[in-house]
């Protein structure tokens, strides 16, 4: 199933960094949450497949993923530009097991360690509250005027740009204070349609040292299809070691 685009990935303003200079928006929460599409409720499965661009300190490289995802849990899988399966990653609510098939390990890490693989910041949320990332009111303190967006700074000080036009979320920045948030920055481009959903065809993450980059570019992409149960299949002979 191929997403229907919508919005071409265009260069756009740099979001700002801070709050100091802008003015409070003339909207009230609720009718801030009114345009942002949710769909916590209606999306319950997502997979397909996309390439990677990683670039860190001394290295490059760029990966195919095939992910699936349900709300509790999602498996991405890794292929090198040879084609080549490198790995899996299973992702929980607070955990990642990473199994290295060309080195032969499989190493369990907390969220906040995921930047110890190279698509680790990629594989630092579900996939589906990272192709649909949401907002409640509890988590806004305050709305600022960005002339075509809105900023949202919310109570952990991380602050949202939302597109005045149509709802959607171009970035999430969080404050440098978050140090259990494993990323500093995710921009995203080119949403498209598919089943009435607004998802996102181009995400690019920041690390939370802003050292490494991963940029995911969706090839295919599939909703609310019927899943396997989400699982690593790990020999009996190689060690999960625990970080």
């Amino acid at each position: 199933m191929v997403l229907l685009v919508t919005a071409c990935s265009t260069p756009r303003p740099v979001a700002p960094e801070t709050t100091e200079d802008l003015e409070l928006a003339d909207i009230s929460h609720d009718s801030l949450l009114s345009l942002i599409p949710d769909y916590s409720t209606e999306l319950t499965t997502i997979n397909g497949t996309g390439r990677a661009i990683i670039s860190e300190p001394g290295n490059s490289e760029r990966v195919t993923l095939e992910f699936q995802s349900n709300r509790s849990t999602s498996l991405i899988e890794i292929r090198t530009s040879g084609g080549i399966r490198g790995g899996e990653i299973l992702v929980d609510q607070d955990s990642l097991l990473i199994y290295n098939r060309v080195d032969n390990y499989a190493e369990k890490v907390s969220i906040e360690q995921s930047d110890r693989s190279s698509v680790g910041s990629i594989a630092s949320l579900n996939m589906l509250d990272l192709f649909n990332f949401t907002l409640s009111a509890d988590d806004i303190d305050q709305i600022f005027d960005g002339g075509d967006t809105y900023i949202v700074l919310l109570q952990n000080e991380a602050l949202v740009t939302v597109s005045k036009s149509d709802g959607l979320i171009q970035e999430v920045f969080q404050s440098s204070n978050q140090e259990s948030v494993p990323y500093r920055r995710i921009e995203y481009e080119g949403y498209g349609t598919i089943d009435n959903f607004q998802l996102p065809r181009k995400m690019t993450i920041l690390s939370r040292d802003e050292n490494s980059r991963a940029t995911f570019l969706v090839q295919r992409l599939e909703v609310n299809q019927t899943l396997p149960t989400l699982t690593l299949d790990i020999p009996d002979n190689i060690p999960i070691y625990r970080r």
